[in-house]
């Protein structure tokens, strides 16, 4: 049971006060993910505040994605975000099932085109000469998470099926299957606002903040195989970065 309480004596915000003490029964978990929280009625009243503050409180939950409202529902704790790290060659199929999670895949569309400007230039290959192209959902049990547009510069010899995309989750298996081992990614990570046609396809609002990934995947001999771009949920994944320092720090 928890004893957290709110101080009105304290500097904080009243409505930083309830926050953090969601907050701390999310992290001691006595709120699980995706388990209904209180309304805000019976918020306000165990906290004794104003309803506004309760507000506040959630808006701000919600925003950070601790929280999710479902209209006519009420509001639940978010499933935790994935954690991916930008020198890991995880497919994102064993990122999502090392958490223990079920991971998804609708095929939406597949091309073979033209490879022209950026997209030639990101494989090496010459304006003109033919790719495989694949845009896909990708689903966290059965949740839009993130949508992708793989280029793939592949051997002649090499045909793609829409039903084995259908069949397998993870690109990078199929490849496998195929001879096509990745050996290597090129990762760039930024933040943007999902256009209305992102937010359609994730089912989110128009605005709501992304993180897309751009990369490049080689083979063995370093030849790029893919250029794809990610859009992820801000509020579904978080990505973490490793470095290392050949610097002596002296102790003197």
């Amino acid at each position: 049971m928890s004893v957290f309480k709110i101080d009105r004596n304290a500097p904080e915000p009243l409505y930083y006060q309830v926050k953090q003490i969601l907050l701390k029964q999310i992290n001691h978990g006595e709120l699980k993910p995706g388990e209904i929280i209180m309304t805000e009625k019976e918020l306000c009243e165990k906290f004794q505040v104003s309803r506004i503050t309760v507000r506040a409180a959630i808006q701000e939950m919600v925003q950070e994605g601790y929280l999710q409202r479902r209209q006519g529902v009420g509001t639940f704790v978010s499933q935790p975000k994935l954690s991916r790290g930008t020198n890991s060659r995880r497919s994102f199929s064993e990122e999502v099932s090392l958490s223990g999670r079920k991971p998804g895949s609708k095929l939406l569309e597949l091309r073979f085109e033209s490879a022209v400007g950026q997209i030639a230039e990101a494989l090496g290959i010459e304006e003109g000469k033919k790719i495989w192209v694949i845009e896909r959902l990708r689903t966290i049990d059965d949740e839009p998470v993130a949508y992708s547009t793989s280029h793939l510069n592949l051997p002649q010899e090499i045909y793609l099926h829409p039903g084995e995309l259908e069949k397998e989750v993870s690109l990078w298996a199929l490849l496998f299957q195929k001879g096509i081992i990745i050996k290597e990614t090129e990762d760039t990570v930024q933040a943007i606002a999902a256009n209305s046609h992102q937010a359609r396809v994730l089912k989110i609002l128009q605005g709501n903040p992304l993180l897309l990934v751009e990369g490049i995947s080689y083979d063995g001999d370093g030849c790029p195989i893919e250029y794809s771009y990610v859009y992820n949920r801000a509020d579904r994944f978080k990505y973490s970065v490793r470095s290392t320092t050949n610097q002596y720090v002296s102790m003197d």
